[in-house]
């Protein structure tokens, strides 16, 4: 087989299992709750978590059943170059704890999945990094509804894709928070 099918082939086989391991299954979260149903999509996908009140991080699927207590929830979300999608950001969902994501790395979260984010997570987000991702200049309006937000950690890219609007984004970002660190 030439090369350049077997490549075209194994892409095509990582987009659907990489849609598969990001599908929100709603009936799965009602099953287990939200935070169990986050942490089981995050670590299946290469992701890690930190639960509130805990001083160590799961970093593998073996660590899963710790979080199938009620009590646990999530705080702390180290997603650097994980699999994960925009799609898969509706696992953010019922996550009322959620202080930080890192997400530095992961090409599949775009606005949408930004979107999805601060949606469900304004109350609770305070620190997150977008380096390396999706998102756009444009997106980065959607943390506009983060008003606990203290850090921002993005590209360079996107302050000179549209300087303007990046501009008057970080400007209103600020004006929400006086203590907010863009890096």
């Amino acid at each position: 087989m030439a090369i350049s099918r077997y490549l075209k082939k194994s892409r095509l086989f990582y987009g659907f299992i990489n849609v598969a391991f990001n599908h929100y299954d709603k009936e799965r979260v009602n099953k287990i709750g939200p935070d169990a149903a986050a942490a089981e999509w995050l670590l299946k996908n290469e992701g890690s978590i930190r639960g509130k009140g805990f001083s160590s991080w799961i970093e593998d699927y073996s660590g899963v059943s710790v979080c199938y207590t009620p009590s646990f929830k999530i705080a702390q979300i180290k997603a650097a170059d994980a699999d994960i999608t925009s799609g898969g950001c509706e696992h953010f969902k019922g996550l009322d704890y959620l202080q930080s994501i890192t997400l530095t790395g992961c090409v599949n979260i775009g606005d949408h999945g930004l979107q999805l984010i601060c949606r469900h997570c304004h109350k609770t987000l305070e620190m997150i990094d977008i380096s390396g991702t999706g998102v756009t200049t444009t997106g980065l309006k959607h943390l506009l509804a983060c008003s606990n937000l203290k850090s921002l950690k993005h590209d360079q890219r996107l302050c000179y894709s549209n300087e303007q609007l990046y501009s008057e984004t970080l400007e209103k970002l600020k004006e929400l928070n006086k203590e907010l660190e863009v890096v």
